[in-house]
């Protein structure tokens, strides 16, 4: 479960640092999903440091009973979340459901959240590195997947090629929950919104967590509503679910 706001993962040539191996890219056009910008959860400190920013700006507890609700989940459900993170969502939907298969592109949080379901004896998640485009996939139809704050890491045309995806990835009944940042078309003064929506996480997570979303803003890749809507309807998938959190919206979509 990403943060909201920071990117999953950079490409930072500078520290010297490798890029993530993320195996069965196809083609040598496809997007590579470890050549991000902005925080670099490669590195293990600021992937401990996590959880703590994200214990300010939301409810992992409450956001896995909405998940629940909304993707009509039970003990024979199969779940695949994409952008895991450290792994908060999938361990605390474990217990509902049959199994979790949860992945990420940062090994040093698929570290963390490995370490956490030891420590939690749960033992029906299966922590992988992948994300939207390459890397682990379910062997078999899944009956939800999840992904939150994850999808703005990629360009226009590659978000339209993840929903389908995952639209192929879906059972047939099956349910897509979309929590991401989504810029609200509507909107009539965009720099008033972005001005209130930085001054309240200021107010709620400190002036660190401010600047990473003045920074989504400026380098990230979220879109507008019409824009993604209309790329989850090409997709194959039908939205039956649409709420807006101020900056965040978030889609419950069937197939």
């Amino acid at each position: 479960m990403r943060g909201i706001l920071e990117p999953r993962l950079a490409r930072s040539a500078s520290q010297g640092l490798p890029r993530c191996s993320i195996k069965q890219m196809k083609h040598p056009w496809q997007y590579d999903e470890a050549a991000q910008v902005g925080t670099d959860y490669r590195n293990r400190t600021q992937a401990a440091a996590y959880d703590g920013l994200m214990r300010k700006l939301r409810n992992s507890e409450a956001e896995a009973g909405d998940i629940r609700q909304a993707l009509a989940l039970t003990a024979r459900s199969t779940l695949w979340e994409i952008g895991t993170g450290t792994g908060e969502c999938a361990l605390a939907l474990a217990a509902a459901v049959r199994h979790v298969y949860a992945t990420d592109v940062s090994p040093a949080m698929l570290e963390i959240a490995r370490r956490k379901a030891a420590a939690r004896s749960v033992k029906n998640v299966t922590f992988a590195e992948g994300g939207f485009l390459s890397g682990f996939r379910p062997a078999r139809p899944v009956d939800g997947i999840i992904t939150q704050l994850a999808l703005h890491h990629l360009p226009d045309f590659w978000k339209s090629r993840a929903l389908a995806a995952i639209a192929r990835r879906l059972r047939s009944g099956g349910r897509l929950y979309l929590r991401d940042v989504v810029f609200p078309a509507a909107t009539k003064d965009y720099d008033q919104f972005f001005n209130a929506t930085v001054k309240g996480v200021r107010q709620r997570a400190g002036d660190k967590a401010a600047r990473q979303t003045i920074e989504h803003i400026k380098a990230e890749f979220s879109t507008l509503d019409w824009i993604l809507e209309g790329m989850i309807r090409r997709s194959g998938l039908k939205m039956l679910n649409k709420k807006n959190e101020g900056f965040i919206s978030i889609y419950v979509c069937g197939k």
